[in-house]
This record gives structure tokens, sequence and C-alpha cells, in this order.
């Protein structure tokens, strides 16, 4: 009786511990297993097999929310909760199939490598729940949400990690674009902006396909874009990119993603193609799903799949955008004389170098930026051959000597492949310089009477513009000088304002103005414009000056003498210290042979000669008086000759 009661008392306290064991999950089961319906049982002699996770007692058993080390290489998770624990050894040579489940593939991806309990629950609740997935669970699978205080923090990486895979998850695109870089012209006061259509349709300018666009200066740069869009049109950061370029140099090897689209930028090393290929590694689309290989009732599995490829490309045609700015070398040029063309070009790829052309214009109207002028004329023209971009200087173009008026450079660049075509426009103020029209006067002063005044013929003036004369007279008492400083009185200041005809010329009439005794001259002046130089002729020229000689005053005879004063009678000529000389006599001419004839009686004598006059100088009256007495005294000798002769006959 008393084996019996100890027996039975044995039995009831084995009874009672095996019931409490099987209550804690301890006993012999552990290592047998528990029924089917009791869910997985943890393998206490694999503690290798399970990564990080919780477990979870459900109503049909036992489940592990985590991961398992299936695979030495990655971790693998459960779809068919309640079965048997994949353990390795069930898995030798298993192959796997790819089902496509874009956003448990990115969440595999992204986060299977976290040592987080949290995470890995969350990870092993997604693939269960994926219905993408095949299943076969004997433990309904639930979220972490639903599972208790225990999976607090599962629960809430959950929510993150589901919220992220449908922003971020597959398909991708890698979107890759190129844009020639324009930087918006500096403007200056002379300039016009290079987006506004020029009014000279010879320039450069936009064309008609371009409306609308914002116009800059091109440049040898190109900006890259790069951006990697999810599925959901979202940008996925964090994803490094590789890059292969060519036509450019010092491109980036790799960049990495970010929540906008990546810039950079590239220069181009010539004109031609300039091409950017990307590529970057990605989330898969799918997951990988093994069977066991033995054993029975073993829990299928997933993994992440292999990184997927994405990739992108694009290309740019460029060609050299060249732009030239200038400057002439002289504004005031002197006629004869050479300018030059100090010109900058820009806008040509790497050491790309073309020709440009210089060609100097002329007009005699003043030429408006943007416009050929209708009077536009060549004056010559030089070429820049190998040019490069900066700064240069054009071979000369000499100013003809007789030019006046507006002259400026233009460039031109023709186009190629490589090179689009550049014109300049006409009239850029900085490419312009002036040389004014040099008036002067021809003048000439009229005295009449006892009033003068000036007559003026104005020429050199631009044709038909205006411009003012100033004619001023000066009075001097001596004859003037020639000189360039003003002297004397000023009598007169007239101004006048003339207009040139076709040939520069203009006339001009002053009024008439006293004239003084002595000598006045004008001065003509030309007031300089903006096309006219100015002019001022000397003071003292012969033609600008008259004289007029003061009055001769008429002459009155001697007063008598008073008597007190009696006036003494006046002194005698003075004599001639010596006789004036007697004129000789002629000689007689010579007698004619005749007969001998009787004696006369006796000759008369000669006249005597005159009485000698007092010699007062040798004038005009005395010479004549002497050849009168010379005369008469020549012609008595004759008549006596003659009346001897007739008493002889």
């Amino acid at each position: 009786m008393t084996t019996f009661r100890l027996a039975s008392l044995r039995t009831a306290l084995l009874l009672s511990i095996l019931t409490v064991a099987s209550l804690i999950g301890l006993g012999p089961a552990m290592a047998a297993g528990p029924p089917v319906s009791l869910g997985e049982v943890p393998v206490q002699t694999a503690p290798n097999a399970y990564g990080p996770g919780i477990w979870h007692h459900a109503k049909q058993g036992k489940t592990w929310y985590g991961s398992y080390r299936t695979f030495p290489d990655t971790s693998a998770y459960c779809i068919d909760a309640g079965k048997k624990s994949p353990l390795p050894k069930y898995f030798k040579k298993a192959k796997a199939d790819q089902v496509t489940s874009a956003q448990t593939a990115w969440a595999l991806h992204t986060y299977a490598g976290s040592k987080s309990k949290d995470v890995q629950a969350a990870l092993s609740a997604i693939a269960r729940l994926d219905k993408a997935l095949p299943h076969d669970h004997t433990v309904p699978p639930q979220k972490p949400a639903d599972l208790g205080k225990k999976f607090a923090g599962a629960t809430k990486q959950h929510a993150k990690i589901l919220a992220k895979a449908k922003k971020y998850a597959g398909p991708y695109t890698l979107e890759v674009s190129l844009e020639p870089l324009l930087r918006m012209p500096v403007l200056e006061p002379h300039t016009a902006p290079e987006s506004a259509a020029s009014p000279d349709s010879w320039a450069s300018k936009p064309k008609d396909t371009d409306k609308g666009k914002i116009h800059g200066t091109p440049t040898d740069e190109v900006t890259l874009k790069v951006a990697l869009l999810s599925a959901s049109g979202a940008h996925v950061p964090d994803v490094p990119v590789s890059l292969t370029a060519s036509g450019t140099k010092d491109a980036p090897k790799t960049l990495t993603t970010e929540d906008e689209p990546v810039t950079t930028t590239l220069q181009a090393s010539a004109p031609g193609t300039l091409s950017v290929a990307a590529k970057a590694k990605v989330a898969p689309q799918t997951v990988r799903v093994f069977e066991p290989t033995s054993g029975t009732r073993v829990q299928r599995v997933v993994t992440p799949d292999s990184p997927a490829a994405v990739a992108g490309k694009a290309s740019v045609d460029l060609s050299s955008q060249p732009k030239v700015t200038t400057e002439i070398s002289d504004q005031s040029p002197t006629p004869g004389e050479s300018v030059t063309d100090e010109f900058t070009v820009s806008g040509l790829i790497g050491d790309h170098t073309v020709t440009v052309e210089h060609t100097l214009w002329q007009t005699a109207t003043e030429p408006k930026q943007g416009t050929k002028n209708d009077d536009a004329r060549e004056i010559g023209s030089v070429t820049s051959k190998d040019v490069g971009n900066g700064t240069h200087t054009s071979g000369e173009v000499t100013v003809p000597e007789d030019f006046r008026g507006w002259l400026y450079f233009t460039e031109t660049i023709a186009g190629d492949k490589a090179t689009k075509e550049w014109k300049g426009i006409h009239g850029q103020p900085r490419e312009t310089g002036f040389v004014p029209w040099t008036p002067t006067a021809d003048t000439e002063a009229v005295l009449e009477g006892t009033s003068t005044h000036d007559e003026v013929a104005v020429a050199g003036l631009r044709p038909d513009s205006e411009a003012v004369v100033t004619v001023t007279a000066y009075h001097v008492e001596s004859e003037p000088e020639l000189s360039q400083k003003v002297q004397g009185e000023e009598l007169s200041v007239q101004d006048f304002t003339v207009v040139a005809d076709a040939d520069g010329r203009a006339e001009i009439n002053t009024e008439a103005i006293d004239m003084p005794v002595g000598w006045v001259t004008y001065v003509t002046a030309i007031e300089g414009s903006d096309v006219n130089a100015e002019w001022t002729s000397d003071w003292g020229v012969p033609a600008e000056t008259v004289h007029r000689p003061p009055e001769e005053k008429p002459s009155t005879p001697p007063a008598p003498p008073t008597p007190e004063e009696p006036s003494t009678p006046p002194a005698p000529p003075e004599q001639p210290t010596t006789p004036p000389e007697q004129p000789e006599s002629p000689e007689a001419p010579e007698k004619p042979e005749t007969p001998p004839v009787a004696p006369v009686a006796e000759t008369p004598a000669a006249p005597a000669p005159p009485a000698e006059l007092p010699r007062t100088g040798t004038t005009g009256n005395g010479m004549l008086i002497g050849m009168g007495i010379v005369l008469v005294g020549l012609g008595s000798t004759i008549l006596l000759i003659s009346g001897s002769r007739r008493e002889k006959d």
C-alpha cells in the first residue's frame, strides 16, 4: 500500500513537471520539434541559422519575424510562416526563381544588411504579406502593428520602409541632358542688347525659329544634368553614377544623385559633338525565391536580387559661336594717316582659330548704330588670319587725304561646320571715327568813299550744313602787318548764319561801316560745330585791309608886308660861277665851184651873243630858251650868207 502511494506521488509530480515545462516551451519537444499545429520551433542546435529578429507567439504556434542565414552572403526571409526553419542544409544547390515585386525588391535591396532586429522584423513582415509572392502559411502573417508592444519598433520601421519603397522603387530612368551654356552679355551705354533684333539685315542676329528663347552670348561650355527617377517620378538620391564623356576635357568620372537633378559644367575641347554616357546600379525590381532541396515542410525563402543597371546618354553638336567686339585705334584720325581695328574675339571652342575680315567704311552722314547708310562706301579692308579667343590688332588701313566725315570698322567671320558665321553691325560707336570738315574763307575788303564793307566767300563746309560766321573790323593808325594777334580799335562785329550749298560754299557781304582816316582790317571767324571745325583768319591780311588817307588842304599866297615892316626886295638869283658853254657854230657848207665873183662890200658884223642869264639850275625853261637863242643865231647867219650871194650875182 505504501509502495503504491509513493509511485502515485512520483507519477503525479512528473506529470506536473511535464505540464509546466510544456507551457514554457521546455522539455524534450524542443529537440524533436512541436506538433505541426504549434508552428515553427526554434532550433537550438543551429544558433547561427537566425539573423536579427523577434519571435512571435500566435495561437497557431510560434513564428520568426526576422532574417535567416540560409545563405552565407545574404539575408533570407521566409514566405511560409509556421513551417520548419530554412536551415542551410535544406537548400544545398538550390536554384532561384525571379519574381517581380518592385517595392519588396527595393526594401530587401536597401535594408537587408541592417543589424537592427526591428528593421529585419519589418522586412520579414513585408515579404510574408507581399501578394506578388507565393505563400503556404501555417501561422497567419500579420503586420507588426498587430503583434503587440514587443513589435513597437518594428511597427515604425515597417511604415517607414513601405513609404520609401512606394516612393523610390523602380523601374528607374536615368535622365542625362546637355545644354549649351549661354551667358547674358554685360551691356554698356554704347552697345545694344544682342538679343534685340538688329535693324541692320546684314548683321548676325537670331533666326526666326529662335523666337521666344533667351539669347545670350554662346560659350564653349555645356551644362550636364543627371537625375535618377523612380517609378513614382521621385528623384532617387545617394546613387553613384559613372560617366564617360567625349569631346570635352576634365570631365568628372562619377557623381552621386540627389533629391534634385545634379548639374555640372563641361568644357568642350574642340568644335564637334560632345557626348556623355551615364550608368548606375540601382535596386532590382525582382526578388529571388528559393525552394528547399531536402527536408519536409521546410519554409521557402526570398532573398534580395542582384542590383539592376540603368543607363542614359546625351550628346550635343557644338560649333564655335564667335563674337567680335572692336574699337577703332583713333576716333579723330588725320587724313592721310592709318587706323587699325582693336578687336576682341570670344566664343571659339578650345584652340579653334578663325579668319577675321575687317572693312573700313566711310559716310558723309552720321551713322546710326545697326544701320548701313545709303552713302556708305568702302575705304579698304584687311584680313586677320588664325585668330583665337582674345584681343588682337588688325592691319592698317589708310585714311584718304581728302577725307571728311565718319568712318568705322565692321568684321566678318565666315561660317563652316565648325564655326557659326559672324557679321558685325554698322555704326558701332566705339568702332567709329570722325574727321570734321575744315572750312576757310577768302575775303576782300572794299572801300567806297568814306565807307567800307567786307565780301566773304566761305568754302570747305560740310554740304548743306549751317555755320556761324563772324566778321570783325579793326581800325589802326599805321599800316597793319600780318599777325595772329589782333590789334587796334574794334569798329564793328557782324554775325551771319549761313547754309552751305552742295559744294560746301557760302557767300557773305557785310553791312557798310564808316571808314575813318587810317587803316581798317577785317578778321573773319567760322564757329566750330559737330561737323565743321572752327577757323579764324589772321589779322592784317592785305586783302582784308583798306586805307583812307587824310584830305589835302589848298595852298594860300603869302600876306603882303605891313608898313611897319617894309618888305625887302628878294635877293637876286645866284649867278653861276662860270659862264655856260656856248653852242658850237655849225661848220659852213663847202662852197661849190663857181666862177670867181667880184668882192663884196664890207661884211656886216656878226650879231653879238645874247646876254648871259642868271643860272637857276637845269630846268626845262632854261634849256628851251638856250635852244631858241641858238636857232635864232643860226638863222641870222644863214640869212647873211644868202644876202651876200645875191649881191654878187
